[in-house]
């Protein structure tokens, strides 16, 4: 049995699904991707729920009591440097991976650590924390770019979001791949004619990286459609002893899941108003404070 967890996926690869559900088992301390760049500002004023995040509530909020993290914490971790190797030195990383795992220790004796952005760090992770199981979730690509393009869609309010360039940035696409072109010189925008072609090389390297340190890969096309028999094969992995039936509806196919209807999206859009607001004031919190932000 592995009491340490990371969960590590591309974003809209249903990542938080799986989170979710190792939330509900009441057994782990779950931690909700611990390298976000807004995370400061997430722990003053909280993310709300997704509408495609069914059952999550708070995000954030097994961080609370967590003192240190202001003094540890570096959003540039979610912003650049997003290639890692095993034998890099990286102290400060370390030492605030360190104490979160420990803080979740003792609230309870398992704890999982949910990441979008550790795919180029997940043989530092190995390397630093062997004692992790590190289970991979990934999905269709196609339907995950599909995601990703509504999903920005939604942010921008219009259908062109720039996502037929090599420059489209939805869920920092561009900016990971910018970022990770030294290395992976295919990511380079000059060698993809289109955003898909660009994201689909991303997605390649990051199924390989994962394929090289994952326990477990899940894909979560069947997780939806065969939960039970893939959801035991998880759990036989990681060594967890929860009722599988009882999760069982924590989980909605992609199909069932029903459109906002119109007072829904009014009240989506008083919501993200509000938190508009919220957001600022947690910024300039930070901002006084004299923390990143």
């Amino acid at each position: 049995m592995s009491k340490l967890v990371f969960i590590s996926g591309d974003f809209s690869s249903g990542s938080t699904l799986l989170w979710t559900l190792f939330r509900k088992t009441g057994q782990y301390h779950c931690l909700y991707e611990p390298l976000h760049e807004k995370l400061l500002q997430y722990l003053i004023y909280p993310l709300r729920a997704y509408e495609h995040h069914f059952f999550a509530d708070n995000y954030f909020s097994e961080y609370k009591d967590f003192k240190e993290i202001r003094n540890l914490f570096n959003p540039e971790w979610g912003e650049r440097n997003f290639y890692l190797s095993s034998i890099q030195d990286e102290d400060r990383l370390y030492k605030y991976l360190k104490y979160i795992i420990d803080m979740s220790f003792q609230r309870s004796g398992k704890a999982v650590l949910k990441f979008n952005r550790a795919t180029f760090r997940l043989g530092w992770l190995k390397s630093k924390f062997p004692e992790a199981k590190i289970v991979h979730i990934y999905r269709d690509p196609g339907k995950q770019w599909n995601s990703i393009v509504r999903r920005s869609q939604a942010h921008h309010g219009r259908i062109d979001v720039g996502q037929n360039g090599v420059n489209f940035n939805g869920m920092s696409m561009a900016i990971w791949c910018d970022d990770l072109q030294q290395r992976y010189p295919a990511l380079h925008a000059a060698n993809s004619d289109n955003g898909y072609e660009r994201f689909r090389k991303l997605y390649n390297l990051s199924y390989a990286e994962h394929l090289k340190y994952a326990d477990i890969s899940v894909k979560y096309e069947d997780l939806v459609s065969d939960f039970e028999p893939v959801c035991g094969q998880l759990w036989q992995c990681v060594g967890c002893d929860s009722d599988i039936e009882a999760l069982k509806k924590y989980v909605i196919h992609p199909g069932k899941q029903k459109p906002l209807t119109s007072s829904h999206k009014l009240k989506s859009r008083l919501l993200k108003t509000i938190d508009m607001a919220g957001h600022k004031a947690a910024r300039i919190i930070l901002r006084l404070r004299k923390l990143p932000h």
